[in-house]
């Protein structure tokens, strides 16, 4: 329904503006209360550390693999510096809450979305606005960007406020009232179908002919990345379910905001939005493959 949005413009309001409006509502009031309702409701064990430490791991030896193939490899020293930001930011950069979430509790149960969140708010997009996107600044020729301003953003993020508050809960511990966890979940279940359009609206086929050069980033976020989550997961301990959706998370398509981070820092922005819609696609069939030779 999200893809279908571009054909009709209901309302004479176009994707891009019903996509900042929805991402934006999510971002701020949606998404913070269920990250809140999700840790404070989950059992505290040792995946509260693995997880993210996962994420980490998986994050950057996807971005230092891309910076091997695209600046060392032959084939690829022709690429326009604006192209190469974008494959290196499509083969470090997974959606792991707006599809992974919704991947892991239709699959694996509510009960492991916080595994998404983790996976997320404590790596993945911390390392996306500092140093994914002081690797778009040098390869772009948009704004400039400092450590310290990318911090402050990565701090002022809404739903890690509501990751601290659920964790808070566990530190000191106090009783949440149940009227609390109530409003949050109620608030927490408009969080998935909205994601799932808002990934719709993004889509974008117009540039799959570019699809050859994106080969080696898709590979290394679609197949090695899950390989990789699962070797480091399972090697610190995760089993079963926890395992399984730690995969999920290191197995999903480019991070529909590394389309936003693209356009700030003018780098291929067509490009950005093709690895999107390609890598999206083919994860209906790359993940079933990867959890059938892994499980």
């Amino acid at each position: 329904m999200g893809y279908l949005w571009r054909f009709f413009d209901p309302g004479g309001l176009d994707r891009h503006r019903v996509r900042h409006a929805l991402n934006m509502a999510v971002l701020h009031f949606f998404l913070p209360a269920l990250a809140f309702g999700l840790v404070a409701t989950a059992n505290v064990d040792r995946s509260f550390l693995v997880v993210p430490y996962t994420a980490v791991v998986v994050t950057l030896a996807g971005l230092a693999a891309g910076i091997a193939v695209y600046r060392f490899l032959p084939l690829f020293r022709a690429t326009p510096r604006a192209s190469i930001g974008v494959l290196l930011l499509s083969a470090s950069f997974g959606n792991v809450t707006y599809l992974g979430l919704p991947v892991i509790t239709e699959t694996l149960g509510a009960r492991y979305g916080y595994i998404a969140i983790l996976y997320d708010l404590l790596a993945s997009t911390p390392i996306l606005l500092t140093i994914g996107m002081l690797i778009a600044a040098r390869y772009g020729s948009g704004a400039a960007v400092s450590l310290g301003a990318s911090l402050k953003r990565v701090l002022r993020l809404p739903p890690l406020w509501g990751v601290a508050a659920g964790v808070g809960v566990h530190a000191l511990p106090v009783a949440v009232p149940q009227a609390l966890l109530d409003a949050a979940q109620l608030m927490g279940r408009a969080v998935i179908p909205v994601m799932i359009f808002t990934v719709g609206l993004a889509l974008d086929f117009r540039d799959v002919r570019r699809l050859p050069v994106a080969v080696p980033a898709l590979m290394l976020k679609l197949l090695f990345a899950p390989l990789l989550a699962w070797w480091i997961a399972s090697g610190a301990g995760l089993e079963g379910d926890v395992l399984k959706a730690v995969v999920v998370e290191g197995a999903m398509p480019v991070m529909v905001l590394s389309l936003v981070v693209a356009d700030e820092f003018e780098l291929d922005v067509p490009l950005a939005a093709a690895c999107i819609a390609v890598s999206t696609i083919a994860v209906f069939f790359t993940l079933p493959m990867m959890m059938k030779l892994l499980f």
